[in-house]
């Protein structure tokens, strides 16, 4: 029974929506922000996907087999509804054309139709096919094994390729549209089957292999863009041993995402774009975090012998500081000396000048006395002046106006002659005496003088050493090589600070450039309010879409459960009672009313369950009146590993009636039972001469 289609938002009303929850935001605002990430949300139309496969020819030699070497060449005309590549024969080469079949329509070959000693056998491979109505011819050339180029051809009708002959390439309305080196032919086949089809590259996120995990147990992620190549899978099935439901993996949830995408979920490739753009986004702004811590880290160990050299300096600089000599007390001592010196160096002036007065007073005595003795002029003025120069003009009387006074009686001073005197013994004896006592008063005070003189002299040379002494302490202290140590170890401290300012970047300049390496952000706030603003629109986009993708999966899962029950059972999977497929991609399947996994199901019980999973997509898009598998499915022997001979007869015929039932589906089998020949008629069987080996 199918359910009554849900409602599908219009992309306008999804913007809205969106923007409701963004209190920031207006509709302008979301647009802007979603397209900034490649994301733009548009209505959903109904998707009319077809690939048919019309012709299959092959050339090649076969060798080392051990009947039947030698050259072959295959040529299968196909076409929509059940096919049969069979034979009585295992290993005889049917595997072998489904996967060249499959290496021209997905561009690489499929690995569960490998088989490794076959492949070295095609040389050329030439499929045609109609892909949403359009005529294509993929013509792959081997010159190296399982490495081929490519030619891609298409044409104005199905007959204009249908009608050139094996390799043949040209001919009315053929024409090359494309060729490929081997490095570029998956790339051109993706591009012309998604062009074609109407799909878009599945983004996901994945954990990089050998990623360390962070303080959160989270490992760095790496986009991995699913392309034609991963949706392949929904028509070359895989083989029975894959505990894969459908896909290549079944991490972050592929096989549900490509069943959404074959049941044409509305917003559901926008929705995987989205928390692929915020997973990025996230993982960047982790990383450049990440980046940051990891950097300080390291350069916190690698300056760490930086920071130990500045300690090392600033604590010299501070031993030295504190042992910095005491010029304040020197110098004032200096002075103290200094003052000391001066003041015993006038006293000694003073004495000196006292000495020479005393010395030349006593002379002046003693000259008198001699005088009186030797001259009457002399005696006749013992008791009057006797100067040393004249008392008007202070001119010297020298010693030949001396001279004269004693040679011709004249007066020093004034030349005059001497009144001649009466020489008196007494007189002469009293004036005598008084001189005589006038030169020991005299040479008493010189003596005296002298003394005072060595007294202060003694003084201002001890004053002297001493202030010679405390000068050359202040000069040897300030001549000590104490000086230049300090100013070497100052300078050590400013430039091991710089050093470590610019390995942190804390300084100016370069330290700017590192600081914005480290940080990775910027400082505009408008800039971080965008960023701000853009995190908070993607998580309301993903909020919005996910209820509709939700709401629209369970739905159509809905109708889906029952199609593959009941094609499940035809196709002989026994009690099978129930499943119910969740969005995470679980089967959740029941045998007699018991869970049972998936993965627990026996390989021919998976194949056939894949079988019924890809059928019942299919079933349920046409009954919605739309096209969302291409409606081709290629599937190596499904009854290989079944014991029952029952069971397999009912799965070839349920196969069979299902591509003949349904004009949109066609289904190449393989396989070498019986029942082949039961149901396939000869014009929907290829096989080989005596049904026996294919080529």
């Amino acid at each position: 029974m199918i359910t009554e289609p849900l409602p599908v938002p219009s992309d306008a009303e999804l913007y809205e929506q969106i923007a409701a929850r963004v209190p920031s935001a207006d509709v302008e605002r979301v647009r802007d922000a979603l397209s900034a990430h490649g994301i733009q949300l548009t209505s959903p139309l109904p998707a009319r996907r077809q690939l048919v496969v019309h012709r299959l020819y092959c050339e090649g030699t076969k060798s080392d087999t051990d009947d039947n070497d030698g050259a072959f060449t295959v040529d299968m005309s196909l076409g929509p509804g059940p096919w049969a590549i069979a034979s009585t024969l295992n290993d005889a080469g049917k595997s072998s054309l489904l996967w060249a079949l499959s290496f021209a329509l997905r561009g690489v070959g499929f690995d569960a139709f490998k088989r490794p000693e076959t492949v070295g056998w095609f040389s050329y491979v030439r499929v045609d096919i109609e892909v949403a109505g359009v005529a294509a011819s993929v013509r792959l050339t081997f010159d190296k094994p399982d490495r081929p180029s490519c030619r891609l051809l298409s044409a104005d009708t199905l007959e204009h390729l249908t009608a050139l002959t094996g390799s043949q390439e040209t001919g009315a309305g053929v024409r090359v549209v494309a060729t490929a080196e081997p490095d570029g032919v998956k790339e051109l086949i993706d591009r012309f089957m998604l062009d074609r089809l109407g799909l878009r590259p599945l983004p996901l996120w994945a954990a990089e292999a050998g990623a360390p995990k962070d303080a959160d147990g989270n490992r760095d992620s790496a986009e991995q863009v699913h392309g034609w190549a991963s949706y392949f899978y929904a028509i070359a099935l895989n083989a029975g041993n894959s505990t894969v439901l459908l896909g290549p993996t079944s991490y972050n949830q592929l096989p549900v995402k490509l069943m959404q995408l074959f049941l044409d979920v509305p917003y559901a490739s926008e929705l995987t774009q989205i928390n692929t753009a915020r997973k990025k986004d996230t993982q960047e702004s982790n990383r450049v975090q990440r980046r940051a811590r990891e950097d300080a880290q390291a350069r916190e160990q690698q300056t760490v012998p930086l920071r130990q050299a500045l300690r090392a300096a600033e604590e010299k600089v501070t031993a030295l500081e504190a042992g910095q000599p005491d010029l304040t007390g020197l110098l004032a001592d200096v002075d103290a000396a200094a003052r000391r010196l001066a003041h015993e160096q006038a006293a000694l002036q003073e004495a000196e000048e006292g000495h020479a007065l005393a010395h030349k007073a006593r002379l002046k005595d003693e000259r008198a006395v001699r005088r009186a003795q030797q001259s009457n002029a002399a005696r006749l003025l013992l008791g009057a002046l006797d100067p040393e120069s004249c008392p008007r003009c202070d001119h010297e009387i020298d010693d030949a106006r001396r001279t004269a006074e004693e040679r011709d009686h004249r007066c020093s001073i004034c030349a005059s002659p001497l009144p001649q005197v009466q020489d008196d013994p007494d007189v002469r004896a009293a004036l005598l005496s008084r001189l005589e006592d006038r030169v020991n008063a005299s040479r008493t005070a010189e003596d005296t003088a002298r003394q005072a003189v060595e007294t202060t002299g003694a003084a201002c040379d001890n004053s002297r050493a001493a202030y010679d002494l405390v000068n050359a302490r202040l000069s040897a202290a300030r001549s000590d090589s104490w000086y230049s140590r300090l100013e070497s170890a100052r300078e050590s401290v400013y430039q091991l600070r710089g050093a470590l300012a610019v390995a942190t970047g804390n300084g100016t300049g370069l330290p700017e450039v590192v600081g914005d390496y480290v940080t990775a952000t910027t400082s505009s706030s408008e800039t971080e309010d965008d960023s701000d603003d853009s995190d908070a629109i993607l998580e309301a986009a993903a909020e919005v879409l996910s209820n509709v993708v939700a709401d629209h999966s369970k739905a159509l899962f809905a109708d889906l459960n029952g199609e593959i029950v009941s094609i499940a059972r035809d196709l002989g999977v026994a009690n099978l009672t129930s499943v119910d497929v969740n969005l995470a991609g679980h089967l959740n399947a029941r045998k007699t009313g018991a869970k049972h996994p998936f993965k627990a199901f026996s390989p021919t019980d998976r194949l056939r369950t894949r079988i019924a999973a890809i059928v019942g997509m299919i079933k349920v898009g046409r009954k919605r009146g739309i096209m969302s598998h291409p409606g081709l499915l290629l599937i190596d022997a499904p009854t290989a590993e079944e014991l029952s001979h029952e069971n397999a007869r009912q799965c070839i015929k349920t196969l069979y009636e299902t591509a003949a039932d349904d004009p949109g589906i066609q289904i190449v089998i393989t396989s070498i039972d019986d029942a082949v020949w039961e149901f396939f008629p000869e014009d929907r069987t290829v096989t080989g001469p005596d049904k026996r080996h294919l080529f």
